[in-house]
């Protein structure tokens, strides 16, 4: 087999040429997106000096800010310290990107302008990507920024769900979920000891407790306790566990330091992973949680006749508008319950730790509760 040396020559060239074009290429966007972001930053920082009247802080690089300096002086919080102690000032603004300010106060006085006569301005919910995935493009109540939307969601959880009524007509549940704990922590001395030994047996606190809240919680919610058939011992089913700890990924996530709430051009990249690990468990969500209240939703609607209401779903499900429309969209729906599940599950058994771990550092007070 013979190989001209002259069209060896002639590929080599157009290779050549063409890598050559594709390099000049990316490195003239490349400075064309530099030059477009510090155009953006030069106009940013002339219409906040016209606009605003900030606060003192140190001085932010170009497009970064102190996003550098932040980094590199851990822990955070002690440099911000240092910062204010250098400005001499009780309450500075350290810029972080191009548009996002980090406002510190070290002063009572200023922080009570804040928290109490201005509470309104501040109150409000900060856009970042977890919150925004886990509600749905802000379809729910506490994770949502201040609008319209959050005023009607606010007012739909104060006047028929939180309310001592709809409470009241779940206390059954919650004493069949209290029983059922029970059985389930008797069903574990007798696997792991012995009635008859004065020592008992062995009962891991966190999984009761954890798994009772959200039994309560799915009763309340969905009508039933467990996703799967659950286990015979009173115990959580494999598909609860899931869900379970889904929503714990869920809870770690949530206002989690992200760079790219700071830099939101990098959202793409998801540096942090964030987005990958919340969009897993929100597959979970959707296998167990999710098709279920589709599947309650499709069946409401069949019906023309509904009877009162036995769960919050059905709750959320027959709500009107003035008009006689579905007050809450599929959407909605599916976003504030998983958010209840979020708002509900881990201080009841965080609390129960606490109260035992307390117990176990003052043995006069768990003899009395004994």
């Amino acid at each position: 087999m013979f190989l001209s040396l002259s069209n060896c020559t002639s590929t080599y060239n157009e290779y050549t040429t063409t890598t050559t074009t594709t390099t000049t290429f990316v490195i003239a966007m490349l400075i064309t997106m530099l030059f477009l972001l510090l155009l953006k930053y030069l106009f940013i920082k002339n219409k906040l000096t016209t606009t605003t009247n900030l606060p003192p802080g140190p001085t932010p690089w170009p497009i970064l800010g102190s996003f550098v300096s932040m980094i590199l002086n851990k822990p955070t919080f002690k440099w911000l310290h240092r910062v204010m102690e250098e400005l001499n000032t009780d309450i500075a603004c350290i810029r972080l990107g191009a548009n996002t300010h980090l406002i510190t106060v070290t002063s009572p006085e200023i922080a009570r302008e804040f928290l109490k006569k201005h509470d309104g301005v501040f109150a409000s919910r900060p856009d970042t990507v977890v919150t925004c995935m886990i509600s749905r493009g802000y379809k729910t109540t506490v994770m949502s920024p201040s609008s319209y939307h959050w005023k009607k969601m606010k007012r739909v959880l104060l006047c028929h769900v939180l309310k001592r009524s709809t409470l009241d007509l779940f206390l059954e549940m919650r004493n069949e979920e209290a029983d059922n704990l029970i059985r389930f922590v008797y069903n574990q001395i007798i696997a792991n000891g012995t009635m008859k030994s004065s020592e008992g047996g062995v009962v891991n606190v966190r999984i009761a407790a954890l798994h009772f809240v959200a039994g309560v919680l799915k009763r309340m919610l969905l009508g039933k306790r467990c996703f799967g058939k659950g286990r015979e011992d009173g115990g959580p089913g494999k598909e609860d566990e899931e869900h379970v700890e889904a929503m714990f990924t869920l809870l770690t996530h949530i206002f989690a330091y992200s760079i790219s709430d700071i830099f939101p051009w990098l959202r793409w990249f998801d540096l942090d992973g964030h987005q990958r690990i919340v969009g897993k468990a929100m597959k979970v969500i959707n296998e167990y949680q999710d098709s279920l209240v589709k599947k309650r939703m499709k069946e409401y609607k069949k019906k023309q006749e509904h009877k009162p209401p036995t769960d919050i779903l059905d709750i959320l499900m027959s709500l009107k508008d003035s008009d006689g429309k579905p007050l809450l969209s599929e959407e909605e729906i599916l976003a504030q319950v998983t958010e209840i599940f979020l708002a509900g599950i881990d201080n009841p058994f965080n609390t129960v730790e606490w109260a035992l771990s307390e117990m176990l550092n003052h043995p006069e007070m768990l003899q009395k509760a004994t």
